[in-house]
């Protein structure tokens, strides 16, 4: 069965990228790693703000 990936999971992945992207070799490369990078933390609000409304369900 699948899990959906943590907040912090992602923030983790994001965080990877942005390592990834100091170390890239060129511009384009550089820039598509840091484009994952925000889409990883994009993905970290969302999953925190579905954590968010979880808690605040009856029941």
């Amino acid at each position: 069965m699948f899990s959906m990936p943590s907040q912090l999971d992602h923030l983790n992945e994001a965080e990877r990228l942005e390592r990834q992207a100091e170390l890239a070799d060129s511009d384009h490369a550089r820039e598509a790693l840091r484009r994952m990078a925000q889409t990883s933390r994009l993905s970290a609000a969302l999953v925190g703000m579905l954590e968010a409304s979880r808690e605040e369900l009856p029941g």
